[in-house]
């Protein structure tokens, strides 16, 4: 079965075990974290606060261990980056590893502990992510991050897109699997059209941030698929230490999403 959440709240009623679970903050975080291991970097760690991620960086490298993430749209103080995809260039963060901390985009995979297999998605990893997922045995959730538990249009949008690719007459879907892909069909031939009608994307361009829209928006431009492992997010699935020390190597397919 193919099932969405339209927002995180949603997932505190949805049985986890066994589940491919599939984060989607599309404007700004799960684009960034795919740009991040796009561009090199060993890996990503999710945080719940930016406490935690200054507390890890100090534990860690400084010129191994990066920071970043944002609070309202903006990178907290003494971050290294923000939540803006164009910052996380390969000269920047080749063979780093980045502690990474957002409003929402964060907070939705630690929600998801209890999942089987957990990933990152967003319209820019699309095709791979879709491909990744009909891999997986089990039922797909497709989590919206959406906005400090409201919905988010774009987010929704995204899982509809998720929704047509991976739909087959074998994968039923719920209503709400039903209602997102109504949603992408909407908007699949003028995505400029969803940022204008999106809340958040307009917030974005009011903040100045409004560059990264069109990142967030670029269709199948990258394969990674980052998977969490050990509470880590890789690119194809290496088991990390939690500051990115490669304990050993393993193909994507198999084991737990959510030990951490």
């Amino acid at each position: 079965m193919i099932d969405v959440a339209l927002t995180l709240e949603e997932v505190r009623g949805i049985p986890l075990a066994g589940v491919t679970a599939i984060v989607l903050d599309v404007v700004r975080a799960s684009t960034t974290i795919v740009a991040a291991l796009a561009g090199g970097a060993h890996a990503v760690l999710p945080v719940a606060t930016p406490e935690e991620a200054r507390s890890l960086a100090r534990e860690g490298d400084r010129g191994h261990v990066l920071i970043g993430g944002e609070r309202g749209g903006a990178p907290p103080p003494g971050f290294d980056f923000g939540n803006s995809p164009a910052e996380y260039t390969p000269d920047r963060v080749r063979g780093r590893t980045v502690v990474f901390t957002t409003t929402n985009g964060t907070r939705a995979l630690l929600a998801l502990a209890g999942a089987h297999r957990i990933a990152v998605g967003g319209f820019v990893n699309a095709a791979a992510v879709a491909r990744w997922a009909m891999g997986e045995p089990g039922d797909v959730l497709l989590v919206c991050a959406g906005e400090r538990g409201r919905f988010c249009l774009e987010d929704a949008v995204c899982a509809g897109l998720l929704v047509s690719r991976l739909a087959s007459p074998e994968q039923p879907l719920t209503d709400a699997a039903r209602a997102a892909r109504i949603l992408w069909d909407h908007y699949a031939g003028d995505l400029d059209a969803m940022l204008a009608d999106a809340t958040w994307a307009r917030a974005l361009v009011l903040q100045g941030r409004g560059a990264d829209l069109p990142l967030c928006v670029a269709l199948d431009v990258h394969g990674v698929v980052p998977v969490l492992r050990d509470g880590t997010l890789v690119a194809g699935g290496e088991s990390l230490t939690p500051l990115g020390v490669p304990r050993h190597n393993e193909p994507v397919r198999g084991g737990r999403g959510g030990d951490a």
